[in-house]
């Protein structure tokens, strides 16, 4: 029997970030960092070279809630979708042109601005979930996995499912509270899971990353998608905030980490589906 092509037709990448040019598209005056600049165009070389067909842009800290260069980017790019940053009150009208544009969901970005009350994360979850509402959107969550539990009665009863970013957790390994209380929220329904973005929460090729990926698909395969953190932004140690130097991105290599795929899931049938038809429900696609 022939081995099925990888990536499947229809693969998705499902947690991408485009940014400047600064010139026209300016970075917001307060924020963690200055990434270097990453093309729309430079985003659809690297999916064309990896034969991904579909993609899902994320609104990144450092634009705050102007989605321009990502909605520029969109309109650019065939087969892409966007989660976006909205303040907490935001016209019908708008929220219906996002929609015809391209925007499937609305990203509370916890982890990367640093500590936050447990009562302001519930405020900025209910307050971005109430907007996602009119168009079935979803709230996708950067968090630290310390929040996980704590937030868990507040996410099983919005009006909407929650994506979380990144595995959900600061570290792979060891049965923790964080990890439990994820586990419970896919087994519900309600929740996604991002498997993207394994250096940030170790070595990208520590050997735990794919035991915890296998662990979080069975609790719920249907609820499982994959990303590759394009373009790879600095790492939080070399950020320097509200600095006009440009820090350079991690020499990670995407197509490398694209190919772990299928030696975590270590099926052709869950590759797909985490691949494809996952993104493919989620996204709208």
């Amino acid at each position: 029997m022939p081995t099925p092509a990888f990536p499947p037709p229809g693969a998705t990448d499902c947690h991408v970030h485009v940014i400047g040019p600064k010139a026209r598209f300016p970075l917001a005056r307060e924020r963690s960092y200055t990434p270097m600049d990453a093309s729309a165009a430079e985003l659809a070389a690297m999916l064309a070279r990896l034969k991904l067909e579909r993609v899902v842009l994320v609104q990144p800290s450092f634009y705050r809630t102007d989605n321009a260069c990502m909605l520029d980017a969109m309109a650019k790019i065939k087969n892409s979708r966007g989660v976006a940053v909205l303040p907490d009150k935001v016209a019908a009208a708008k929220l219906d042109r996002l929609h015809a544009q391209g925007i499937r969901g609305l990203r509370v970005n916890i982890a990367t601005a640093g500590a936050a009350s447990i009562e302001v994360m519930r405020r900025d979850i209910a307050a971005a979930a109430r907007l996602c509402e009119r168009h079935g959107w979803h709230v996708q969550l950067f968090v630290l996995s310390t929040a996980i539990e704590p937030l868990t009665p507040l996410l099983a009863a919005l009006p909407v499912d929650t994506v979380f970013d990144h595995f959900g957790l600061n570290a792979p390994g060891a049965d923790t509270p964080a990890l439990r209380a994820l586990l419970r929220l896919l087994e519900a329904g309600k929740t996604w899971v991002k498997i993207s973005g394994a250096y940030r929460i170790t070595s990208w090729r520590d050997p735990r990353i794919g035991p915890l990926a296998r662990t979080l698909c069975a609790a719920n395969p249907q609820r499982i998608v994959w990303g590759s953190d394009w373009p790879h932004t600095p790492k939080p140690s070399q950020r320097k905030p509200n600095s006009q130097e440009e820090l350079p991105f991690q020499a990670i290599d995407t197509g490398a980490l694209l190919a772990l795929v299928p030696t975590w899931l270590e099926n052709d049938r869950l590759v797909r589906r985490v691949m494809v038809d996952n993104p493919k429900k989620l996204y709208d696609f």
